[in-house]
């Protein structure tokens, strides 16, 4: 070996040296790289699946709120159909009255509602038609002041009657008195029933 493969040799033996010393270095550069590259793609997987798991947390507790709400919404819902229910047959009771019943519980209404000066009480043409012959005495007689005289003239009632004073009527047919007491006694039906 001359002198000069000598020189090549240990040119080439610094050189291998050289680049195994920057391809370990490159290596360690890319490991690291890799390595850091690897934990953020971790991160943002954890963050990816912490956001999906609120996500879902969200939906889930909407979509329990919306089941709850249509729930309470139906519940009330039958609930007032059962209230509605009540008033109905309370109505179709009193309408089902007859004889000395149905007039007896005219009386008591017509007492309740009468005002102490002269007055007027008209009646359905059957019922007119149907009354004791002693009602108006029978009446008067419970009244505290004022007095009620029978009517001439009829209306459509539906059961029940009208109140006139010089023009100014109560309603005090069944449907009316029943609608009148609709909200006062709707809350004691409820507890009746439901509680």
């Amino acid at each position: 070996m001359t002198g000069l493969d000598k020189i090549l040799e240990q040119i080439k033996k610094e050189s291998d040296e050289t680049v195994s010393g920057k391809l370990a270095e490159a290596k360690k550069q890319a490991d690291d790289i890799l390595s850091k590259a690897g934990e953020e793609v971790k991160d943002e997987c954890e963050h990816i699946r912490a956001r999906g798991k609120r996500q879902a947390k969200d939906i889930e507790d909407r979509a329990v709120s919306a089941a709850d709400l249509y729930k309470r919404k139906a519940i009330l819902s039958e609930k007032q159909r059962i209230i509605a229910e009540v008033f109905d047959k309370a109505e179709e009771r009193l309408k089902k009255l007859s004889g000395s019943e149905y007039y007896n519980t005219v009386m008591d209404i017509a007492v309740k509602n009468a005002l102490p000066q002269e007055g007027v009480i008209i009646f359905s043409k059957e019922d007119l038609a149907g009354i004791p012959s002693d009602f108006e005495m029978r009446l008067n007689g419970r009244l505290k002041g004022g007095r009620l005289s029978l009517g001439k003239e009829t209306r459509t009632t539906g059961g029940g009657f009208i109140l006139s004073y010089g023009g100014v009527e109560e309603n005090c047919t069944f449907g009316a008195l029943i609608d009148a007491a609709r909200e006062s006694l709707a809350d004691k039906v409820q507890d009746i029933l439901f509680n």
